[in-house]
């Protein structure tokens, strides 16, 4: 009796730990919300979705733009991206941009129930207030596409809420993206690009059992859930030959193929030079470390 006890308390303690940890700084981001109307705003907030390659995960074949259902295959069972369009049943048009900040920083939806980590917020929670804003004045001013959004169809328990909490106990730690002062602005706003807007770590890195990346920042390579191709390590890549393989999808070295060449359709073609050079320049610095080989040892 004294033992299970003992026991029970301890896994009490522990829930107490877990939930202590899911909440940590889970705070409402209140900074004022500019005029979304605003038509530069607007722009570049469109700029900011090719950026993100939003429309990717959140357009199934043949459907309207960003209106959702799109089906993303897990090792946990299918999550269904929402419907991003302003209709008010169901998208976003009751939510408020303070309602989208915290999506993107806390991995919330707006009824406060917690996202499911498809839906790369370990990344987004780097993006600047000024950028959520900027989207979520693009996202608005779509056309409004009435589509319910599709429960997802997780196998248990990765259904419930309570597992959310677990994982993000674990493995999610809200912050922003920290320029590094020793770094020129070009490398500032290729990091930026690259960790928190373009999310590459999602792809670009190994997971463990539950699906959490490892190091995303190191972009070491590494094998894409349920889709059977490997993305490779970008660290130490010269960084003209990126710029001009992200534009064209080609260079002198490498031609993109599978799931980076619709990145490159939907989203890195569109990018400016400037951020491409940026992207470049950011990856160029990065250790040039031999991709971790699936089922092999990870590079130390």
């Amino acid at each position: 009796m004294r033992r299970a006890a003992t026991l029970a308390g301890a896994l009490l303690l522990l829930a107490a730990a877990l939930v202590g940890l899911g909440l940590h700084n889970d705070e409402p981001d209140t900074a004022a919300v500019p005029e979304l109307s605003h038509p530069e705003l607007i722009e570049r907030g469109a700029y900011l979705a090719r950026a993100g390659n939003c429309q990717d995960c959140h357009t199934p074949r043949g459907e309207p733009p960003y209106s959702g259902g799109r089906g993303i295959p897990t090792p946990f069972g299918t999550v269904y991206s929402s419907n991003l369009t302003p209709d008010a049943a169901t998208g976003l048009g009751t939510w408020s941009a303070l309602d989208f900040r915290r999506a993107l920083h806390q991995g919330r939806s707006r009824d406060g129930r917690l996202l499911a980590p498809a839906f790369p917020y370990d990344a987004y929670t780097q993006i600047s207030t000024a950028d959520a804003d900027a989207l979520f004045a693009y996202l608005r001013g779509l056309p409004a596409v009435h589509r319910p959004n599709r429960p997802h169809a997780l196998r248990f328990p990765y259904d419930m809420q309570a597992a959310l909490w677990v994982w993000r106990a674990l493995y999610f730690r809200p912050g922003r993206f920290d320029p590094q002062p020793q770094q020129p602005d070009e490398w500032n706003r290729g990091a930026y690009l690259v960790q928190a807007l373009g999310h590459c770590g999602a792809c670009h890195t190994e997971r463990n059992a539950w699906g959490a990346t490892r190091d995303a920042a190191a972009l070491r390579g590494g094998l894409m859930p349920m889709q059977n191709w490997y993305a490779p390590a970008l660290g130490g890549a010269p960084a003209e030959s990126m710029a001009g393989l992200l534009r064209r999808g080609v260079s002198d070295e490498a031609a993109l193929l599978g799931p980076m060449a619709e990145v490159v359709l939907h989203s890195t073609q569109h990018l400016s030079e400037a951020d491409l050079r940026a992207i470049g320049r950011y990856l160029q610095s990065l250790p040039r470390l031999a991709a971790a080989v699936p089922g092999g040892p990870r590079p130390s």
